[in-house]
């Protein structure tokens, strides 16, 4: 064999695997999924029916075909299942095992995909996949949240009962078909009134075609989920390019492995097409704010006026969608403040934005009785998966061990001091935030900079703000974390000298093994001579704890021509250095 056979027949062989190679993945994705499809029914994890075998046995067909005759906690129409002749704490934790194995299958395909795709596809294929996959986790037969619950019934509330979502009691709707499946059921809607007009325009729109079961409505909010995540996609690919400016085309791969990152991420997907939280269409907002802002910036000029006010509406709309989104507003007017044209843009946004607030709660205010919310939401006062969580009941469990008497009036003083401290964690450290800001007052007034300080006080708030903490919280840190990928390697950072993507991957599967603390053996077992801890309680700490693993110091190697962002041009053979 010739030199010129064997290129061609390497050239062959190397245009195959690039042809083949993302099929396979997707495939292998694709079958990740419905291996979760088919364990999350299975009876001693205990997750929430999501009423969709009501439309035929479809749904519980992984389940079905993987674990012939095995008890699922969804009835299914004419089958008959039992479980193995099993005690039911060794079939606990069997399935609870059996979790999390199916996580770490669908993680480490993520990762290979990450590994192997980013120079082997197209944006168009990164879109499509994510299309097909959140089509699979559409079809999950459960949910491990009751809140999809709630948005239901909130919907209905206004739609049907001509009530308001806002101040109104879930128990004031008592004979509806979804009360039972509701959870809080003394809290009025802890959400703000968009969240009010999408539920109750996508009540409307099923209602308009005659599709009168629950399961109906949880579809179509899967499905709105599903397309809110594809948007943030699609938004995400486009404001990375703008952040790289003229380097884009040469950092084509870091930009596709960053948003094949984000579309893949296994619990963003989870959380918006399987439990449908409106944690997806938060971060779709935001992510369109910043698109107005980084689309239409300059270094000398700033931010035009018209995108600044429009960024402005898009804010005040997540606002009112989930008011915690409020933890951003410091980052949002101190970028504003430092753009030219100063008080002119701070008096413009300002209005704005509190304009459309007001606007949107005015039809729902009823006297003020709206804030009754924040008196009665269970974020106020109890904590939960969280590090103040894990800190209480450790506290208890060995104030007992100690001997001495425990009460349930000392559990609820543990449980409001560690409460509390975390709080004021999060205030001392939202501080120094805010004060490093203004000091490095040059960073911040860039787009970039402005991401970077979102991003960083989300992962502060969700660390130590929020003692009430549920996966589905860090959804907008992931979306903001994408695009500080796009800069990363290319501007001053104090983080500059340790690899956090690592961390950051890990958090993903963390979070979404949270869900394994959630299961009948880790919520009735204790630990040994803890007699007020349950395994669950470790959840809070296994979180955290699990990404610091995979932080590491790195060193960096000074690039000759080296210069800042975005005047920095490199040929294309240059992009891995850049990148590294």
């Amino acid at each position: 064999m010739n030199n010129a056979t064997g290129y061609a027949i390497g050239k062959r062989f190397s245009i195959a695997v690039s042809f083949a190679l993302p099929l396979l993945v997707f495939a292998d994705m694709l079958a990740a999924f419905l291996l979760l499809d088919a364990v999350l029914p299975l009876k001693y994890l205990q997750f929430i029916d999501a009423l969709l075998t009501r439309l035929g046995r479809w749904p519980a067909g992984p389940a079905l075909l993987l674990f012939p005759g095995w008890a699922l906690s969804i009835p299914v129409p004419g089958a008959h299942l039992t479980a193995p002749a099993t005690p039911p704490r060794m079939l606990a934790w069997g399935e609870t095992g059996l979790l999390l194995c199916t996580f770490l299958v669908v993680f480490l395909v993520y990762l290979l995909a990450l590994r192997s795709l980013p120079r082997r596809i197209t944006p168009r294929y990164i879109f499509f996949s994510t299309l097909f996959i959140g089509l699979v986790c559409v079809t999950i037969p459960v949910v491990t949240s009751s809140d999809v619950f709630s948005y239901i019934a909130y919907a209905r509330m206004g739609v049907i009962y001509h009530l308001n979502p806002l101040t109104t009691l879930p128990v004031q709707i008592h004979s509806d078909p979804v009360y039972q499946y509701i959870y809080w059921t003394n809290q009025p809607s802890a959400y703000g009134p968009v969240w009010v007009i999408i539920s109750g325009a996508l009540q409307i729109l099923v209602d308009a075609f005659g599709f009168k079961d629950i399961a109906a409505m949880i579809l179509a909010l899967r499905l709105f989920g599903l397309a809110m995540h594809l948007g943030s996609t699609m938004l995400i690919w486009s404001i990375s390019g703008y952040l790289m400016g003229r380097n884009a085309p040469y950092l084509r791969g870091k930009r596709l492995l960053l948003t094949l990152a984000f579309a893949w991420n296994p619990l963003l997907l989870f959380e918006a097409c399987v439990n449908a939280h409106n944690d997806a269409t938060v971060l779709f907002l935001l992510l369109l704010t910043l698109w107005l802002i980084v689309r239409k910036w300059s270094s000398q000029r700033g931010v035009p006026t018209a995108n600044l006010l429009l960024a402005a509406v898009l804010f005040a709309l997540a606002t009112c969608l989930k008011l915690n989104m409020a933890v951003l507003i410091p980052g949002f007017f101190l970028f504003v403040c430092l753009l030219p044209q100063r008080w002119r843009n701070i008096a413009g946004t300002a209005i704005t934005y509190m304009g459309v607030i007001v606007a949107l709660y005015l039809p729902f205010w009823q006297r003020g009785a709206v804030l009754n919310v924040l008196r009665v939401n269970p974020g106020t006062y109890r904590s939960a998966n969280s590090l103040a969580d894990f800190a209480t009941h450790l506290d208890s469990s060995l104030v007992i061990l100690s001997g001495h008497r425990f009460t349930n009036t000392l559990y609820l003083s543990t449980r409001h001091f560690f409460h509390t401290l975390s709080i004021a964690i999060f205030i001392g450290l939202f501080a120094l935030l805010c004060v490093w800001a203004i000091y490095r007052w040059r960073e911040t007034r860039t787009p970039s900079g402005l991401i970077r300080w979102l991003a960083t006080a989300w992962l502060f708030y969700c660390l130590v703000g929020s003692p009430w903490f549920w996966p589905w919280y860090i959804v907008t840190f992931f979306g903001l974390y994408a695009l500080v990928e796009a800069t990363t390697g290319s501007e001053r950072s104090p983080f500059r000298n340790v690899d956090v993507t690592g961390a950051v991957r890990l958090l993903a599967f963390s979070m979404l093994s949270l869900y394994c603390f959630a299961t009948w053996a880790t919520d009735h077992v204790y630990i040994a001579h803890l007699s007020l801890f349950v395994w669950s309680y470790l959840g809070g700490l296994w979180i955290w704890l699990l990404p610091l693993l995979a932080l590491r110091l790195v060193r960096r190697r000074k690039l000759p021509g080296f210069l800042p962002f975005p005047r920095m041009l490199a040929p294309p053979d240059r992009e891995q250095t850049l990148v590294s």
